[in-house]
């Protein structure tokens, strides 16, 4: 879930189906399943959340990454985004 939300982020591939709620979510107002945030299947909410914020991640790192040149700056300054990206490749190398 976590790799497709970044790969869909990147153009590779389908929107997993949380990230496609968080995309319902946001256009429609409503939540996958009727009634409130409580109503929703265990762990949906949270693991909308966390496709949402990998795929904001991924997403800001391609429209403001680093300039060629300036990687260690931009890695020092933006500190929480590499942890996120760097966690990322750590899926994927554990992955293979």
């Amino acid at each position: 879930m976590i790799l497709a939300a970044a790969d869909f982020a990147a153009g590779k591939g389908n929107a997993p189906r949380e990230l496609q709620w968080v995309f319902d979510h946001d256009r429609w107002g409503v939540m996958p399943n009727r009634g409130g945030l409580l109503d929703q299947p265990a762990g949906a909410v949270r693991r909308m959340r966390e496709c949402e914020n990998v795929y904001r991640t991924v997403r800001f790192y391609i429209e403001h990454g680093p300039e060629p040149g300036h990687t260690a700056e931009w890695q020092s300054a933006n500190a929480d985004t590499q942890k996120i990206l760097d966690d990322i490749e750590e899926l994927r190398n554990a992955k293979t």
